[in-house]
């Protein structure tokens, strides 16, 4: 059994704590600013849709949310990196002993700064080309994948909502693999190699080689994959009034992963988390501190973040929610993503959130025009 001093823990969880609050703060002041300041700038015929109650407004400020978000990464990345060493300590589960191990190496965090990166950039792409080219003006927007799969085969040719959704996959699939396998430790815990082998990740986990865990690694790139791609496309189906994606993610990332950040330097053995559970916390934090930085002006209906703003938020959502749970969680948060995705195909979101006062009461809170 692996003892925690308890001023280490103390120390450790004060830190975590520091890191999100200071994260989170940073990002939200930032997209605030840069609203504030260049908010005028973006009143471009191309950028322009109507809102819910037919308004023209700007409706891709999700741009604020990469910019605000990438740079917070970059910052908080150099922060986590340029404490001592020792000062950040992981209890990670191995073998079914507890061990206490030092902060993850350098590298193993400018990974996950990375494969973070990879997310905003890649999900605010797609999303953005989804924003300006996906509907038409005089059309009906298609709603979900059925949606988009029967405009597709309409067509004949692929729709930006079915090509965003497409390239989701890839975009995930490429930030799994590096989140999960930035550093040795995690490649010989994912992959299930011997200690010497850790340059075989990847053969691993496309369950090729010879190792009876192969199977079982690509099964966890593959859920992996899952999960960050219906996050990403679960706050998207969430955007349908000001500010629900944001309150969302807010929520999400309270409830989930903060708590989560906070129990991580004395968890071995006791809520198996998973490895580097505080940096993800702090870099999920950063994705909904930026959404929530335009929160106040989106419910005054200024603007909308669109597709460019909430599915690299979702995206990193998830990703974080890999990293801080076990397997067994993560089998049943990708059911739950599953069944509300599928239930968005028949059931409208807005719908059932009217139709329970406290759900309402929360999507309407500081919405000047929906009270």
């Amino acid at each position: 059994m692996t003892l925690v001093p308890s001023l280490a823990l103390i120390i450790d969880t004060t830190q975590a704590g520091a890191l999100l609050t200071a994260a989170f703060a940073g990002s939200l002041l930032l997209a605030a600013l840069l609203w504030r300041w260049f908010g005028s700038r973006m009143s471009r015929d191309r950028w322009i849709r109507p809102n819910y109650r037919g308004q023209p407004i700007v409706a891709v400020t999700g741009l604020i949310v990469l910019i605000a978000g990438s740079v917070a990464v970059a910052i908080t990345a150099a922060v986590i990196v340029s404490l001592p060493e020792g000062e950040m300590h992981e209890a990670v589960h191995v073998l079914d002993q507890s061990v206490l191990l030092a902060r993850s190496p350098d590298s193993a965090v400018i990974a996950g700064g990375i494969a973070a990166l990879v997310l905003l950039g890649g999900f605010g792409w797609l999303g953005y080309r989804d924003d300006i080219r996906g509907t038409p003006s005089g059309h009906v927007a298609s709603s979900g994948f059925a949606g988009h799969l029967r405009q597709s085969l309409g067509q004949r040719a692929l729709t930006t909502g079915l090509q965003k959704a497409l390239g989701g996959l890839v975009v995930a699939t490429v930030a799994v693999q590096i989140a999960l396998w930035g550093d040795p430790a995690e490649a010989r815990y994912f992959a299930g190699t011997n200690p010497g082998d850790w340059f075989d990740p990847v053969p691993h986990a496309l369950g090729l080689g010879t190792d009876p865990d192969a199977m079982w690694s690509l099964m966890a790139l593959m859920r992996g994959v899952l999960i960050v791609a219906l996050s990403a496309n679960l706050l998207n189906l969430l955007d349908r009034a000001p500010g629900r994606a944001a309150k969302a993610s807010l929520g999400w990332w309270l409830v989930a992963l903060v708590p989560a950040a906070l129990v991580a330097p004395g968890s071995a053995g006791r809520f198996d988390l998973g490895f580097e559970v505080t940096e993800w916390a702090v870099w999920a934090g950063v994705a909904a501190g930026a959404s929530a930085g335009l929160l106040r002006s989106e419910l005054a209906e200024q603007h909308m973040q669109g597709d460019t703003g909430v599915n690299p938020v979702g995206a990193v959502l998830g990703m974080a929610t890999v990293i801080a749970y076990s397997a067994t969680v993560e089998w049943v948060v990708m059911a739950v993503l599953a069944a509300l995705n599928l239930a968005s195909e028949r059931w409208s979101f807005s719908r059932i959130i009217d139709a329970v006062p406290p759900l309402r009461w929360l999507d309407r809170l500081g919405s000047p025009y929906r009270n």
